[in-house]
């Protein structure tokens, strides 16, 4: 049976930086809309269920009864699809995101649909597997998540959950962070900083000035957030295979412990040059800052790189301040390609349109897009 899952970030594009900068808030009322959009295109694909995150603000609630009293769906020549709700015991937290994403997994959901900024992507991460997501952009920092329009990403999902070998070329894996921390491996997905605070606070970080070092996975032109910085100085793509690392400064009492890669061989510290230069950087919506950065250099997937904290400092993951660090702790930061796997939806459609899959839905109904079209 063919099976998407949906998850909803009701806390998603609401926090300080509304306050701190110009960010507009996203609405619940708009995450619902597109949740709904989803949910059409979806059913339009031949799908045969969704899972669909009970979530603390009750959006995935209110989207499946809509669905199911009619509001939504039930196009002529289609079945509806049967919508049932995920029960994690939400409580308006990240740990719903990555608990939903695991039991989707389990139940047999071909991919994932996720509502969120780069931070709800990452909670996904966390529990998908080797289930692939399709990140939509409702947040602050979205250099993860995509701006795909809901009912084109709902059939794109849809045709995938159906046709997961047809379609396995449209699936790629990402980058990630593994940050090897005393109490065990965490991940990011675009970006890892070392924050000079003693607390996680308001947990969004928008001053750069208070960044001691930062890695990146990506670093594009045109996003907001602190990949942003990366972008002004060398930018790198999603598919490069190679990430950024950037030192703001070493502060007095902190040693750099050197660069290793898998071989065990030390890469010299002097590599980073020390190019120092004044970068500016859009950081956040109407939040444009600069930034001195005392070096930086490329980082090659397997290569580590080993810090040992300061006093006072907290490790943000994609944008967010989580870790709070004891002095003199030692941390590895790890890039590999052994990240979510992405659904690429103008490729998946693109791919469905050159071999016939929208027309043969649009003849047959729900008859198997992969029987009597072109391969």
């Amino acid at each position: 049976m063919s099976c998407v899952g949906i998850i909803a970030n009701p806390q998603s594009g609401k926090d300080i930086r509304r306050l701190v900068a110009l960010a507009s808030s996203f609405s619940n009322h708009e995450k619902l809309l597109i949740v709904r959009r989803v949910l059409a295109g979806i059913e339009a694909a031949g799908a045969d269920e969704v899972l669909i995150l009970d979530d603390a603000g009750s959006l995935g609630r209110a989207a499946a009864e809509a669905y199911r009293t009619g509001t939504d769906g039930g196009g002529r020549g289609r079945k509806k699809l049967k919508v049932r709700l995920i029960d994690v015991g939400a409580r308006g937290e990240a740990e719903d995101t990555r608990l939903c994403a695991a039991r989707m997994r389990k139940e047999g959901a071909a991919c994932i649909v996720v509502l969120g900024g780069d931070g709800t992507s990452r909670a996904a991460a966390r529990g998908c597997g080797r289930c692939p997501l399709i990140p939509l952009s409702t947040g602050t920092n979205n250099a993860f998540s995509q701006n795909w329009e809901g009912t084109v990403a709902g059939l794109a999902a849809g045709l995938y959950s159906r046709m997961p070998r047809r379609y396995s070329r449209q699936v790629a894996p990402s980058k990630r962070l593994r940050v090897h921390l005393a109490g065990g491996v965490d991940i990011a997905l675009v970006d890892l900083a070392v924050v000079n605070e003693a607390f996680a606070g308001s947990r969004a970080v928008w001053d750069i000035e208070r960044i001691e070092s930062l890695a990146l996975t990506r670093c594009l032109p045109g996003g907001l957030g602190l990949s942003a910085v990366g972008a002004s100085l060398c930018p790198i793509g999603a598919e490069e295979p190679g990430g950024l690392w950037i030192d703001f400064g070493v502060p007095s009492g902190q040693k750099r412990a050197g660069q290793k890669n898998r071989s065990g061989r030390k890469s010299s510290g002097r590599k980073a040059a020390r190019r120092k230069r004044r970068v500016m950087a859009p950081v956040g919506p109407g939040l444009v800052q600069t930034a001195d950065v005392a070096g930086f250099r490329r980082i090659s997937p397997g290569e580590t790189i080993e810090i040992s904290a300061g006093p006072h400092q907290v490790l943000a993951f994609d944008g967010e301040r989580e870790y709070v660090l004891s002095e003199g702790e030692r941390v590895g930061i790890e890039l590999d390609r052994n990240g979510p796997r992405v659904l690429d939806v103008p490729a998946l459609l693109e791919r469905a349109a050159t071999g016939g899959h929208l027309s043969v839905l649009a003849e047959g109904g729900l008859k198997d897009p992969g029987k009597g079209s072109k391969s």
